[in-house]
């Protein structure tokens, strides 16, 4: 991966990045590829030393790639989720490309959760070998539902927020 490829593409058009980032894509690339490339431009898309005036291309690059990895199957829809909710919390709102508004961002990982805050309060589970498979998927849910906290200041439907605020209440006793 060329760091000068990746700063061309972030000028071009969505349909142009997609493209674009398909090619740099090298043969049997996986997981790890798509990591490597989203790591960087998030990176190019947060650093202090990124000029203001380049941030929000950068972010929507970094946005591209991970929609990128998610519909060619290098990363999964919860890694993506979380990588978003990460990104839109480094950004400054009007740095964010649209597909990175709070709202969005923090009920697209609750979604995927696929479960309910009172699900998991009558979910029981203890620190015993045959509890592991519950606590890993208390741990998923987890993953995905601290980010969206993270975003709670920034939600504007009350209805979200008021989800949010049970999920506050719940993940303290999450594995």
């Amino acid at each position: 991966m060329e760091a000068d490829e990746l700063d061309a593409l972030r000028f071009a058009d969505p349909a142009d990045r997609r493209a674009g980032l398909l090619a740099l894509r090298p043969p049997n690339a996986g997981t790890n590829w798509w990591l490597g490339v989203v790591q960087h431009v998030t990176l190019a898309a947060t650093g202090p030393a990124t000029p203001e005036a380049e941030r929000r291309a950068w972010a929507e690059l970094a946005v591209a790639a991970l929609e990128t990895a998610l519909e060619t199957g290098g990363l999964d829809a919860r890694e993506v989720a979380t990588r978003e909710a990460r990104l839109c919390l480094a950004l400054a709102p009007a740095d964010r490309p649209r597909s990175l508004r709070p709202d969005q961002v923090a009920r697209r990982c609750l979604t995927l959760a696929g479960i309910s805050p009172a699900e998991v309060a009558a979910t029981p589970w203890s620190l015993r070998a045959e509890d592991v498979p519950v606590m890993r998927k208390l741990r998923r849910v987890r993953i995905l539902v601290v980010p969206a906290l993270e975003l709670t200041e920034q939600v504007e439907d009350e209805e979200l927020r008021g989800e949010l605020a049970e999920w506050r209440d719940i993940v303290p006793t999450l594995p």
